[in-house]
């Protein structure tokens, strides 16, 4: 039994800003899109950062399990549910996702609903100096005997003291500090760390530049500057075409980038035809690469879609 993902969803309603409200439809959207209930999901674990009144008590994602009724009471065939928020900045879905893992593969959970999003603490859409996109995302994680599931995640962290990249300037927000937000947003380290979390993954999975150019690879990566994915791709010596990003029109959504990409990348059908997956995460202080496997090994190769070099995870 492997871990496979069983549906995605993402949203950008611009009829509201409120990080709560845009998880909790992009769950509900998840949840619609695939065959299981709210009933039958046993985890929700929330990683957005960026939240309504920077809220830190109750848990955000308690709140999100309630907007879509998880587990609120124990009832006959209904599974019983606990929910936790998962910090980890940009990288934060691919931590949830090795965390989820653990519990799909003991059989304590069948199902495992992550959210991930950001808004600004005002819930105003747009604001100066904040640079993510106010959006949600979720992603359905369950087990299957046709899966290959995730491999081990691979961490790059700048080095020496790391300035805080978010902040609240209690002197200059006054009374105002449940709505205010300071911003560090930077670049240029980002590709580095991003481009050596993902050539780790890619040695751990006897990956090279053909895998990526034949189709058998794809990397699915964020969008923290206009222009990432090509740079990244140039950095780390692949085809543009064999990076799929996050659509311009999106802007950075942060925390929820690994699922836009993902979803841009099943629409245009690279997911179906490759082997490898590699999801990356990343912002100017943590890069994280994670590679997937929508299928066995043994099924890839019966399939006829080719197996990594490397024996699956």
């Amino acid at each position: 039994m492997g871990t496979t993902i069983v549906a995605a969803a993402t949203n950008t309603d611009l009829d509201t800003a409120s990080y709560f409200e845009l998880a909790a439809r992009a769950a509900r959207s998840c949840l619609a899109g695939s065959d299981v209930s709210v009933d039958e999901v046993g985890m929700l674990i929330n990683v957005g950062v960026f939240r309504d009144e920077n809220i830190s008590e109750p848990a955000v994602s308690a709140l999100i399990q309630k907007r879509i009724g998880l587990g609120l009471e124990y009832q006959p065939g209904r599974v019983p549910a606990f929910s936790f928020d998962l910090m980890h900045g940009a990288t934060g879905l691919l931590h949830a996702i090795n965390t989820a893992e653990c519990f799909l593969a003991t059989g304590d959970v069948e199902y495992a609903l992550l959210v991930a999003g950001d808004t600004h603490p005002s819930t105003k859409r747009y604001v100066a100096g904040f640079p993510y996109t106010a959006g949600a995302a979720a992603l359905l994680l369950g087990s299957s005997p046709t899966a290959g599931g995730f491999c081990p995640l691979h961490t790059r962290e700048t080095t020496g003291t790391a300035d805080p990249s978010a902040w609240v300037n209690l002197g200059e927000a006054g009374a105002n500090g449940r709505s205010a937000m300071r911003i560090r947003h930077g670049a240029q380290e980002s590709i580095e760390l991003a481009a050596a979390a993902v050539r780790a993954c890619m040695a751990d999975e006897g990956l090279d530049g053909d895998d990526f150019a034949e189709g058998r690879a794809v990397l699915l990566a964020p969008a923290p500057v206009v222009g990432f994915g090509a740079e990244l791709a140039e950095t780390l010596r692949l085809r543009t075409e064999s990076v799929v990003g996050v659509a311009p029109a999106v802007g950075d959504p942060y925390t929820a980038a690994p699922v836009h990409a993902y979803l841009s990348a099943r629409e245009s059908g690279v997911v179906d035809t490759a082997a490898s997956v590699l999801f990356l995460a990343a912002d100017d202080a943590a890069a994280a690469c994670l590679a997937y496997h929508p299928q066995s090994a043994a099924v890839a190769t019966v399939g006829g879609g080719g197996a990594s070099r490397r024996e699956r995870c």
